[in-house]
């Protein structure tokens, strides 16, 4: 297809204004409460900004779209999901969290429950989560710079991992924050543009719906509405509501949105960000649904690789690109979105859609590797270990960690496990199942107990892990009951049931167990809620 200068000349704008962000914010990140939580100077629109643009990520808009273009428009479910799950974050943690004020995402445990050695148990789940999101992150960006610089997936793969590093590199989490929020606004902007351009080509709503029907006539079905639901993992209740909670209540609890509440200015700039997170994500998922349920049509009708050989629907066009470009995995079906852009064939608008696209993946990847490198150095090596390193030279510790963690999620990168919503699918459920119920109970319940805490997070961990995998590798996906019979499969996307069972088993553990001391209890729960 060629490389387009276009293209090429708005992703460097983009750069540009992400470096100068860097570069202008390194004075300002010279001491570790800079470093961490950007001296808990960030107001509430750029915070809620940087909330949406770092929680969304490229499972939201690459994924999304692609789940649409797997299993049909009931999977919009899960738009509402994440949406509508914003809010809870007011009411459950963010205000606690900012009076409570900590720098880590572990903090808490340790002080909730008395004990230093829970920093390591829940940053076990929190390695893991971390870890996943920062290489599907790095594979987003990858598939973005592949679109623009029509370069090999490896190659894009390695650029893609240096340009994420620099900028955490030098700029902490105030260039992290203050970028974030640039990238969530560009990713928005993308999003109702490129929906835009979709649905002028179809001359409106309504020729959008008919194109996608004489294409598939079974796109819009939910289940049991007719005798064909738009795909197997669609054709039950359990389907789809199960999308809807995986990333339901992630907000509220995930470390990466957990951690900016700590920025803020006070507690009303936290609420605060939640709105503007909402309001900003809200008109990025409404472009982002229009985008998905036009893409097969987009690409079998308009994309240009349709007239090569051998090509004759959407999925040749990307296993053509699989097969020229060495894209890993099923990763290649994450490009249906970009591809679906390409067939409009307009360069402005891919320019505009792949800056949005490195926004919101360079944006997760910064929060999560701030949250990791601050778990690795500070919290680990430092409080749990007793090295004086981190202590020491807090930015230089957590820069190291930056290396450490980048550089692992490049060697994963170049042939991720999983397409990138799945991938966040799995890191949602196994956070919140373990460090989830600690973290909310421990607000709101005084007789959550260390024990639950430490036995919650080690067999929730363990559970989710593991039946995540065997439900791959036994039924073929990740999205079937892992104890399902084979010839007759229940439909349970990422497990989603072990958030419940988790917080069951936490309730249940706590009765049994010793409380915590009254005095812990006092400043660690009854004194961070709300006043009334």
């Amino acid at each position: 297809m060629g490389v387009n200068p276009i293209v090429i000349l708005g992703s460097v704008i983009y750069f540009a204004v992400i470096f100068y962000i860097g570069w202008y914010s390194r004075k300002a990140s010279m001491d570790s409460s800079d470093f961490y939580v950007a001296g808990r100077k960030v107001g509430p629109i750029v915070n809620g900004s940087a909330l949406a643009a770092t929680y969304f990520s490229p499972a939201s808009f690459l994924g999304l779209p692609a789940f649409i273009f797997i299993l049909g428009y009931p999977f919009w479910w899960a738009l509402v999901g994440i949406i509508g799950g914003m809010p809870i974050a007011t009411l459950l943690t963010a205000a606690p969290l900012r009076k409570y004020a900590p720098t880590s995402f572990t903090d808490y445990y340790a002080d909730r429950y008395d004990t230093k050695w829970l920093r390591l148990v829940a940053g076990i789940p929190t390695l893991i989560g971390g870890l996943a999101y920062v290489i599907l992150s790095i594979v987003g960006t990858a598939l973005f710079l592949l679109a623009i610089l029509q370069i090999p997936f490896n190659v894009s793969v390695v650029l893609a991992s240096v340009v994420v590093f620099a900028y955490i590199y030098f700029g902490g989490m105030v260039a992290t924050t203050i970028s974030t929020a640039f990238q969530g606004v560009a990713m928005t902007v993308a999003s109702v543009l490129a929906a835009g351009y979709v649905i002028f080509n179809f001359g409106g709503l309504n020729g959008l719906t008919d194109a996608v029907l004489a294409n598939s006539d079974n796109f819009f079905n939910l289940p049991y509405v007719s005798e064909t639901a738009s795909h197997p993992l669609m054709a039950t209740w359990t389907g789809v509501v199960g999308f809807f909670f995986v990333w339901h209540f992630g907000f509220s609890a995930m470390p990466y949105t957990v951690v900016r509440f700590f920025t803020t200015q006070d507690i009303k700039a936290a609420r605060r960000s939640v709105f503007w997170a909402v309001t900003i994500g809200g008109a990025m998922y409404g472009g982002l649904v229009i985008i998905g349920t036009g893409a097969r049509v987009l690409i079998e009708t308009l994309h240009p690789l349709m007239q090569t050989e051998g090509v004759t629907n959407a999925m040749g066009v990307l296993k053509h690109m699989k097969t020229a470009y060495g894209v890993a995995g099923a990763s290649v079906t994450d490009y249906s979105m970009i591809a679906a852009v390409e067939g409009l064939k307009s360069p402005f608008l891919l320019s505009v859609l792949a800056a949005g696209g490195l926004a919101i993946a360079m944006a997760t990847a910064s929060g999560w590797t701030m949250v990791l490198n601050v778990l690795l150095g500070r919290d680990l090596i430092g409080k749990v270990f007793g090295s004086s390193w981190p202590v020491d030279k807090p930015v230089q510790a957590t820069r190291v960690m930056t290396i450490l963690i980048v550089f692992v999620c490049m060697l994963f990168a170049f042939k991720p496990p999983a397409l990138v919503l799945d991938i966040s699918g799995a890191a949602f459920i196994v956070i919140l199942c373990s460090v989830g119920p600690p973290l909310i109970l421990g607000i709101w319940w005084t007789r959550a107990t260390t024990a639950a805490a430490i036995t919650n997070i080690l067999v929730m961990t363990t559970l989710s892990c593991g039946s995540w995998m065997y439900a791959k590798y036994k039924l073929g996906s990740y999205h079937w009951f892992f104890l399902s019979d084979p010839a007759n499969k229940i439909s349970t996307p990422h497990q989603f049931y072990w958030v419940f069972i988790g917080f069951i088993f936490f309730i249940v553990v706590s009765l049994m167990t010793k409380p915590c001391k009254d005095e812990v209890i006092q400043k660690y729960s009854l004194d961070i809620r709300p006043e009334e």
